[in-house]
C-alpha cells in the first residue's frame, strides 16, 4: 500500500485521512488493530515518526478506542 503524497499537505495528515477513509469504507473494522507504527511505515515507505504523529493526532480526536 504504498501512497503518493501531495506535497502540498503535511504527510502525517495524510495518513489521518488515508486511514479515516478506510475506517469509512469499512477496511478498518471497529475495535480492529492498526499495524505498528514499523509496519505502517514500512508500507507507507515513510519515517515511523509521522505515522506516531498521525496516530496521535487521531487518539486526540478520539477515533482510536
Amino acid at each position: 500500500m504504498i501512497e503518493v503524497f501531495d506535497e502540498n499537505k503535511p504527510i502525517y495528515k495524510q495518513i489521518m485521512d488515508l486511514i479515516k477513509k478506510q475506517m469509512i469504507s469499512k477496511e478498518i473494522l471497529p475495535g480492529e488493530k492498526l499495524p505498528s507504527l514499523r509496519d505502517m511505515s514500512k508500507q507507507l515507505e515513510v519515517n515511523p515518526n509521522t505515522v506516531q504523529r498521525a496516530y496521535v493526532e487521531m487518539d486526540r480526536d478520539m477515533l482510536f478506542y
